[in-house]
């Protein structure tokens, strides 16, 4: 059998689903110990250990249901000429590849256009009552702010145009740096696509939180204690 020393990690990130290829080396595992790779906004990709009988636990956090998936698989599924598979147990579908460059490079190509065509396929969607796991309208939410921020339709009315971006369980959450300003968008149902898209503009408020969700007739506004 033929080992390769060097292997590629190929996975779409959990936290912003970002297509990530990541370089393995086999000497990096070489005396049972652990490597945790990481994407650049901090989110955890892929964390391989390695035991004393050369036994590989590999984890990776879940894009499509939000879980941490776990193998234990040989040494030679790792490091031999076959790719490895890292799939979406709840889903059933691939996220992800270890095995040579070209391989996982065009393998995690057409993962990304599934994706692409999933949330394609929910900001389209006319039908109301269509279900789509939550993931897909955080991207898609995330699509539209950055399009927004790109023309200059997102921002603070202080001045400062770089918001903070963190994406929670339900919702995601801008803020200003420059003011007390904050604004809360929920993410719990693809309505929320479509009041985005009406509103045209988001602009936060010093010392004020502005919530937007589909349960308010109109978006509320908090002041920050």
């Amino acid at each position: 059998m033929i080992v390769s020393a060097i292997k590629t990690i190929g996975i779409q990130c959990s936290n912003c689903g970002e297509l990530q290829l990541k370089t393995l080396s086999i000497f990096e595992l070489s005396h049972f110990n652990e490597k945790s790779i990481c994407r650049c906004c901090g989110a955890s990709l892929v964390t391989l250990t390695v035991n004393e009988r050369g036994y590989y636990t590999i984890q990776y956090p879940c894009i499509y249901c939000g879980e941490s998936h776990f193998m234990v698989v040989k040494k030679d599924l790792i490091w031999g000429e076959k790719p490895l598979q890292l799939i979406c147990k709840t889903e059933n579908t691939p996220i992800g590849y270890i095995g040579s460059k070209q391989f996982v490079e065009n393998s995690c190509q057409e993962i990304m256009k599934r994706f692409i065509q999933l949330v394609s396929q929910l900001l389209n969607e006319e039908e109301p009552d269509a279900e789509f796991d939550n993931f897909f309208v955080v991207y898609a939410v995330m699509e539209m702010l950055g399009k927004m921020a790109q023309t200059g339709r997102l921002g603070c009315k202080c001045g400062n145009n770089n918001l903070a971006v963190e994406i929670m369980s339900d919702c995601i959450e801008i803020k200003c740096s420059a003011c007390r300003a904050s604004g809360l968008i929920y993410t719990d149902n693809k309505e929320i696509l479509r009041i985005i898209n009406n509103m045209g503009t988001i602009f936060l408020e010093e010392d004020t939180t502005v919530l937007i969700s589909d349960h308010y007739e109109t978006n509320v506004l908090v002041k920050n204690k």
